[in-house]
């Protein structure tokens, strides 16, 4: 029995590999935020770059 709470013990110290995951779950929270601008803004950006860009060309 001891060596298992020993073992269990060793387990919850490591900390190899904790800076990976950070990161892993950073990236998913940037991920998971662009897509919900993206769905919120996304059509209202596209309709603002096509009007510049319709701007821009009617200055030709």
């Amino acid at each position: 029995m001891s060596i298992k709470i020993r073992k269990l013990d060793e387990l919850a110290r490591d900390t190899r590999g904790a800076g990976f995951v950070e990161y892993i779950i950073l990236v998913g929270l940037v991920a998971l935020f662009c897509i919900v601008a993206y769905q919120a803004f996304g059509n209202a950006v596209t309709t603002k770059v096509q009007e510049q860009a319709g701007k821009v060309q009617g200055i030709q």
